[in-house]
């Protein structure tokens, strides 16, 4: 089982043993425009995915 991460209704599969940066970055993604939830708690981006994980990604918006 690998694990994913969900943005929006669009499942990405990656790969265990690399960050969620990583993946994303794979994925043709800006980490730095998401927080990462799993099962509803933050996570950084340098987390490692291991097996079975789901990690949700949220668009945040910033500005002044």
């Amino acid at each position: 089982m690998s694990a994913y991460i969900v943005i929006k209704k669009e499942k990405v599969e990656c790969d265990e043993g690399i960050t969620i940066e990583g993946a994303m970055l794979s994925a043709g993604k800006h980490p730095d425009a998401f927080l990462f939830l799993l099962d509803g708690r933050p996570l950084p981006m340098t987390t490692v995915l291991t097996k079975g994980m789901i990690i949700e990604a949220l668009r945040v918006a910033s500005g002044g």
